[in-house]
This record gives C-alpha cells, sequence and structure tokens, in this order.
C-alpha cells in the first residue's frame, strides 16, 4: 500500500478527533428554545412565536479545543423539543440516546421556571439522570419584566446539578457560550 493511500485513509477516518453528539433542548412553549438555536446556528432573530411541532432537528459543526490544547471537530445534533402538552406522550423517543440537556426558562415567566422540575424529572425517568445539562434563563433582554430573581436559579442549578447560565436569543447575550459549554461537559464525559 502506497504512502498517498495511508494519508487518505487517515483523512476520511479520525476517531480521535470526530464526535457526533444528541443534545436535547427543552422547556415549556416559547422559552426561546428555538430562538436560542437559531441565533447561535443561523445567525438571525425572528419575532414571530412559531410552536415547534413535534421536533425540530439541527446540526451545527463545531469546532473544540481541549484543555490539553488538542483541536477537534464536534456534529453536535440538537433536538429541539415541542414544549406544547399535547406532544408529551411522543417524548420517549426524542430523549432516547441523548448525551447532553439544555433546560430553557423564560425569566419572565414564574410558571416557565416551575415547570424547570418537571422537564428534568421527564429526563430522569427516560434514563437521562447522569448526563450532562445546563439551566438557561432566556430573555434576560426584558429586564423590566423580570420575574425570577439570580439567587432562584442558581439554587435550582446547585439541585440539579447544572451549570446555570442567563441568555438573550434577541441580543445574542451568552448564546455562544451556552453551547460551547454543552459540547465541553459531553467530551469530557465521554472522555473520563
Amino acid at each position: 500500500m502506497s504512502e498517498d493511500s495511508n494519508n487518505e485513509k487517515l483523512h476520511f477516518y479520525r476517531p480521535d478527533t470526530e464526535f457526533v453528539y444528541k443534545i436535547i433542548v427543552i422547556g415549556d412553549p416559547a422559552v426561546g428554545k428555538t430562538s436560542l438555536l437559531n441565533n447561535f446556528i443561523k445567525k438571525k432573530f425572528t419575532t414571530q412565536y412559531l410552536p415547534t411541532v413535534g421536533v425540530n432537528i439541527l446540526k451545527y459543526i463545531l469546532q473544540f479545543e481541549t484543555k490539553e490544547g488538542e483541536k477537534t471537530e464536534v456534529n453536535l445534533m440538537f433536538w429541539d423539543i415541542a414544549g406544547q402538552p399535547q406532544f408529551y406522550m411522543i417524548h420517549k423517543p426524542y430523549y432516547q440516546g441523548a448525551n447532553g440537556i439544555i433546560l430553557v426558562f423564560d425569566i419572565t415567566r414564574s410558571s416557565t421556571f416551575s415547570n424547570v422540575n418537571n422537564w428534568f424529572n421527564e429526563a430522569v425517568k427516560f434514563g437521562l439522570s447522569s448526563v450532562p445539562r445546563l439551566l438557561v434563563g432566556n430573555k434576560i433582554d426584558l429586564k423590566d419584566e423580570r420575574k425570577i430573581i439570580v439567587p432562584m436559579s442558581e439554587h435550582l442549578s446547585k439541585k440539579l446539578n447544572a451549570p446555570y447560565f442567563e441568555t438573550s436569543a434577541k441580543t445574542g447575550v451568552n448564546v455562544p457560550n451556552i453551547f460551547h459549554k454543552i459540547t465541553e461537559l459531553i467530551y469530557y464525559k465521554k472522555n473520563e
């Protein structure tokens, strides 16, 4: 086999540098799950609310640098799961095989914060108790309408063992950070 043939094989198959992670994004309707993903992946924000029907799957390739300084490419498959009650019965297959969870609530609506526990319990019921997760309080651009204060969110964050981030899908504040952080948590969990 020639040296060129060996180089071609190495180019097409890089087991140490290519990963595919399934990340479910869950929370009540209209908390901004789809908007966060659109801001990160498509770099856009839409003011019109269009509810997700069932699930919306988006793919993103993230260049990732490990703590050791190695560069790798991570294929992220985001499963944006509908928050409407009529879809609860079909959630189980959407949760299967998830490597990470992003739990999203709206800082201006108390009920969405209270329901985070329900979303987390559903994930646990479907076998995801030990996967890395983040807690995200979205819509911080609406500061005059804030109902959930940071200490409340930090308390829940500790209870769920989920780092807490505040974001604005509209302005983009902290949006890339949540997707980089969940990728990092999954990577190190898989490579313990």
